[in-house]
């Protein structure tokens, strides 16, 4: 069984390699190290005949034996897929292209001190601890006193042990560690802490999935202090389940309301924009980057955008979104109009792209003078204002 694992995670790290989401040796190597499988007492699967429905899905409960496990569930854990873990409240292992690609992203070094927030599985905390070594230290946060149990007992039966995991709330960070070089949040935040800011070492910065628009689009911003100010950038793309505790919010379309347009009857439909037509053209080809020029945009210039940032969701009007190769409304036609300017004023500025923004954050109790102007948009927090600016 040994072997057979060994040649699973050896093919498992070439499909990452190949997709481009492990671009570097120490990010390999904690690949090739860290047994996932170790890392997981059970998982969902989605199953039209399952016992357990979660958000409009079904699902079946598959337990994992970490000393003898099926052949075929390790499969499914040796790919791309991320693995809900928990259904009430959720919990999961993410996507293994996204760890992978956040990992490279953290920039990390031997001998660092790293904050968490989200510990799920243990499993991107495993591969971190993997790349600081046994001079570096990583502290991980999970709000659900289960899952840390939980994900304690995993780490330490795989070899873990030194990983602090622990139980609160992770809008508070961890001052009994700090200074950070690196906070990673593995969760979709709507909103940064402040908090976080106060832990983080002068050269240090974060890495925070940062809700853009409806829940689970997170475009990853890199957030670091420059003078006196905190500023940011997106550098990457992810879809997160949302974080629990001091920094939630009440979900204006939540994943469940979502769902809820699969069977819907639209009451008409539109041939694409030449624009939409292109995210289109650049999602078929897996150029996620460039498919998210404009949705990013739209996110920062409406707060109604739905469907990836290819539609809008007006609790009146109500739904336009884009499906393949169509327009469909499910609402008020004004909403057709509505995205058609959004996309004329994102061709007038220059198509720019998700590099081309550059973000400031400041408390929202700021008295400082907040700027205006047609390439400057200011998003509303709960506790911050993200000031977007095109340069």
């Amino acid at each position: 069984m040994a072997q057979v694992v060994s040649d699973i995670i050896r093919q498992y790290v070439k499909e990452l390699k190949g997709a481009r989401a492990i671009k570097t040796g120490q990010v390999e190597r904690a690949f090739s190290r860290v047994e996932r499988h170790k890392l997981l007492e059970w998982f969902y699967l989605t199953d039209d005949k399952g016992e357990i429905e979660y958000q409009g899905w079904r699902a079946t409960k598959r337990d994992v034996d970490a000393q003898n496990p099926d052949p075929d569930l390790l499969k499914i854990i040796y790919s791309n897929t991320s693995l809900l873990t928990k259904i009430n409240p959720p919990s999961s292992t993410s996507q293994p292209s996204l760890v992978a690609s956040m990992l490279e992203l953290l920039e990390l070094k031997r001998g660092m001190n790293l904050l968490e927030i989200g510990a799920g599985t243990g499993y991107n905390a495993a591969l971190m601890q993997e790349i600081v070594g046994k001079k570096g230290h990583i502290t991980t946060i999970d709000i659900q006193e289960d899952v840390v149990e939980q994900t304690r007992r995993l780490l330490k039966a795989s070899g873990y042990g030194e990983i602090e995991v622990i139980a609160a709330d992770g809008a508070d960070g961890f001052p009994e560690k700090a200074l950070y070089d690196r906070i990673i949040a593995t969760v979709g935040c709507p909103d940064i802490s402040f908090c976080w800011l106060e832990q983080l070492r002068g050269n240090g910065f974060m890495l925070i999935p940062l809700q853009h628009g409806i829940e689970g689009s997170d475009p990853l911003i890199r957030i670091w202090k420059e003078r006196e100010r905190l500023v940011g950038r997106v550098v990457g793309l992810s879809g997160f389940m949302s974080i629990q505790g001091e920094l939630a919010i009440e979900q204006r379309v939540p994943f469940a309301i979502q769902a809820t347009l699969r069977d819907k009857k639209p009451a008409a439909e539109y041939p694409l924009p030449d624009l939409l037509e292109e995210m289109q053209k650049f999602r078929e080809k897996k150029q996620w980057v460039e498919s998210c020029s404009f949705p990013f945009f739209l996110t920062i210039a409406d707060e109604r955008t739905f469907g990836s940032g290819l539609g809008l969701w007006d609790e009146e009007k109500g739904v336009i979104v884009v499906k393949r190769d169509k327009l469909v409304l499910y609402g008020d036609k004004s909403l057709y109009q509505d995205l058609k300017i959004f996309c004329e004023q994102w061709e007038r500025l220059g198509k720019p792209k998700l590099s081309d923004w550059q973000l400031e954050f400041v408390p929202f109790d700021h008295a400082g003078e907040i700027p205006e102007g047609e390439r400057t948009w200011v998003i509303e927090r709960k506790f911050s204002r993200e000031i977007v600016r095109l340069v």
